[in-house]
């Protein structure tokens, strides 16, 4: 059993990732509740942003990676000893954040951010040697994410409201720009493959100046609201952003994917950014404090549903088994969706129904984890399906 979990990245992190999320989010949920929980020195919000980031998705980052490099790079998977190490890297992180009272601050922080550095290096290594520049990006945003969970430690330590925020903002929007670049390979792609219809697959296309446009205008507007948070610029940056996102869509044939679900739930998640954008240029414009909203299209909805949706794509196609959503898939799909809408439509709402809408959209997130949890937990611990 344990060898076949330590057989390919996926396995070992979508499961870590997939347990930390509704295992993280419970405790949030109490808190929200009016229950005290330890939280070892740390704001109880700033605890769980990070461990929904850290905790969470960069596991789904590392999984995603662990696997597709190889593919292209053509180079050996990481497995084995190898992937034990950096599971246990990814461990000791949570243990260390666990254990925060009684270490030194310094500790704690070295060994939480020690994780991202040893991924860097094993999936940078085959990209550099095989001279596939095209893939830096990736490498770009494990070093922000690294320099983003050094300046979250460091503001902790000083007590720095702005750089706990600057930070841990800047860490999403590291997150944002590595699902702008990966969507918009692979949804087109895998609509294309898996569309019936050969004449919609036939007109799947894309436009590189809008993708372009759309990658420019959100790190734009991403930089500029860590440098000069709620800056004016930041609104027409953000709402070209959005306008930007939904035009690369166009050529994607995204109504032909509504009958299967693994195509959709990524149609969606990448329309989620597209709502993260908009959210923050209206707020940012009319004054009107919806930037929560923003920030929870970004994660709860784009981050949520897209790692969902690659996750069960990649848990069933690389274990041989039918890229095909049962009921428990897409009770996952349908519950992190519904999640995202009704917590951003909370922050748009009024004032008494916003914790309301945190309380029911942090549930229902919680239980799309938890039903991948329980319908992907053998498949990612069994031997292939298709293994003679």
């Amino acid at each position: 059993m344990f060898r076949d979990l330590f057989s390919a990245g996926f396995r070992p992190f979508f499961f870590l990732a997939a347990c930390n999320a509704w295992g993280s989010m419970l405790p949030w949920l109490a808190v929200l509740g009016g229950t005290a929980v330890p939280t070892q020195g740390w704001p109880p919000h700033t605890l769980h942003a990070h461990e929904m980031i850290y905790g969470t998705v960069v596991p789904v980052i590392a999984g995603f990676l662990l696997t597709a490099v190889p593919n292209w790079t053509s180079t050996e998977r990481v497995q084995g000893g190898r992937l034990i190490f950096l599971v246990a890297l990814y461990l000791a992180g949570r243990v260390a954040l666990v254990a925060a009272g009684p270490l030194d601050p310094l500790t704690v922080a070295c060994i939480d951010v020690a994780f991202l550095p040893a991924l860097a290096w094993f999936v940078g290594a085959p990209i550099v040697r095989a001279r596939m520049w095209r893939n830096l990006p990736v490498l770009m945003v494990l070093l922000g994410l690294t320099i983003a969970n050094v300046l979250i430690h460091l503001g902790l330590v000083r007590g720095d409201a702005l750089l706990l925020r600057g930070a841990t903002h800047g860490a999403v929007y590291f997150v944002v720009i590595l699902m702008l670049v990966i969507s918009g390979r692979v949804v087109p792609m895998f609509t294309r493959n898996a569309l019936l219809d050969r004449e919609r697959a036939g007109r799947i296309s894309h436009t590189p100046a809008i993708g372009a446009a759309a990658f420019a205008f959100a790190a734009l507007a991403m930089l500029w609201q860590v440098v000069r948070p709620g800056h004016l610029a930041v609104a027409p940056l953000s709402v070209g952003a959005g306008i930007f996102i939904v035009l690369r869509m166009r050529g994607w044939q995204s109504l032909a994917t509504l009958r299967q679900p693994m195509l959709w739930v990524l149609h969606a998640g990448h329309l989620w950014i597209a709502v993260g954008f908009l959210c923050m240029g209206v707020s940012t414009w009319l004054g009107v404090g919806i930037g929560a909203a923003a920030l929870h299209g970004f994660t709860a909805g784009a981050m949520g549903t897209l790692m969902l949706g690659m996750m069960a794509r990649v848990s069933l196609g690389h274990t041989g088994r039918s890229i095909e959503a049962d009921r428990v898939t897409v009770v996952a799909f349908v519950c992190v969706i519904a999640g995202a809408a009704i917590r951003i439509a909370g922050g748009l709402g009024p004032v008494p129904l916003y914790r309301d809408s945190m309380l029911l959209g942090g549930s229902l997130f919680t239980l799309a984890w938890f039903a991948f949890t329980w319908g992907y937990t053998r498949k990612l611990f069994a031997p292939r399906a298709d293994a003679s």
